[in-house]
């Protein structure tokens, strides 16, 4: 009878680490495509740890709808 709960709960504790292991590399993810956009690496990983991958997602929409999508060379007028 002990063995099983002892069983039961290495499971659990495993579980537990593969879900904060995919949470951690979800985040990595973020934050390097977060760097891409312009934000720090480490900011972007904490906010991704801290927060949620998702909430790195929605920084990266934010970022990509508030840079100007064409450059100031084909902004400027020739007259």
């Amino acid at each position: 009878m002990v063995a099983h709960v002892h069983f039961a709960s290495v499971v659990a504790w495993m579980v537990i680490a593969i879900a904060g292991l995919l949470w951690v590399i979800s985040g990595g993810v973020a934050a390097g495509k977060m760097e891409k956009e312009g934000i720090a690496f480490w900011r972007g990983f904490l906010t991704c740890l801290l927060l949620s991958p998702l909430a790195g997602a929605a920084v990266i929409v934010i970022a990509r709808m508030s840079r100007p999508s064409r450059r100031f060379v084909e902004t400027v007028s020739r007259g």
